[in-house]
């Protein structure tokens, strides 16, 4: 608990030093959310319905999200300046980076994003932002305790990707529209919804859409998945944490080429 804590107190003395970061990754989110709702809106006629079924999935996207840039901030951006030395110097790895932004990300970035784009939403369908807001908190919160794993599991998928092979950037941003499908587009799009889990923050996306009401995956089995989920999540992220780790000892930064 005392690393922990430790962890969480040098995430929030980062989040001081990339203000601009998070506020590119939330601008970034809401941007996403427009492109999707907008056109729905536009061909649907529907208005009220698109809001609270594609609201909820931007919350989950941009934990993802954030977790991906995290992730390369640890193995490229940091590399530059000495500090990705410095933090396995202290024995911590993208694994323990990813864990020390998590909190700030779950809670900041994820929220900014989703409230932002309901409060955009609800102007351009001249309704009240209440009428766009959860009814059922619980669900919410299962959502935000998931999407820690959720996190930490995308953004080592992500640096594993980054030290086993000539990923870019690009890549990465290809990636994250993929993770658009089953958080802000619901799994219903697909033959069978299930499908949807694919994407690791579908699960978040449902449970955040369970407290409007809106799931589209059986509630008791989304209820069923969760603590296996979350106990998978990190164990497998750890894991890879391990590999990311195991790759750079052996390559030193030569992983990048």
């Amino acid at each position: 608990m005392r690393r922990l804590a430790h962890l969480i107190y040098i995430g929030f003395q980062l989040a001081k030093m990339h203000i601009t970061s998070y506020v590119a990754s939330i601008v970034s989110s809401v941007l996403w959310f427009s492109i999707m709702f907008i056109p729905t809106v536009l061909f649907s006629g529907l208005g009220v319905q698109a809001l609270l079924a594609l609201a909820p999935g931007v919350y989950a996207m941009a934990v993802a999200m954030s977790a991906m840039w995290v992730s390369t901030e640890f193995l490229r951006w940091n590399v530059y300046h000495g500090l990705t030395d410095l933090f396995r110097e202290c024995g911590l790895n993208v694994f323990h980076y990813l864990l020390s932004n998590s909190i700030v990300d779950v809670i900041f970035t994820g929220f900014a994003s989703y409230f932002l784009s309901i409060a955009i939403a609800s102007a351009y369908l001249k309704i009240s932002i209440t009428a766009a807001l959860p009814q059922n908190p619980i669900y919410i919160a299962l959502a935000t305790l998931l999407a820690i794993p959720v996190y930490l599991l995308m953004g080592a998928l992500i640096g594993y990707l980054m030290t086993s092979t000539n990923i870019s950037g690009v890549w990465v941003n290809i990636i994250q529209i993929l993770t658009t499908f089953g958080t802000v587009v619901p799994p219903k799009i697909f033959p069978n919804p299930w499908i949807a889990l694919a994407n690791p923050a579908t699960i978040v996306a449902e449970l955040f859409r369970a407290g409007y009401g809106i799931n589209n995956l059986p509630l008791t089995q989304l209820l069923t998945l969760t603590p296996l989920f979350t106990a998978i999540f990190i164990v497998v992220s750890s894991w890879i944490g391990l590999l990311c780790e195991r790759r750079i000892a052996r390559y030193g930064m030569e992983y990048r080429y």
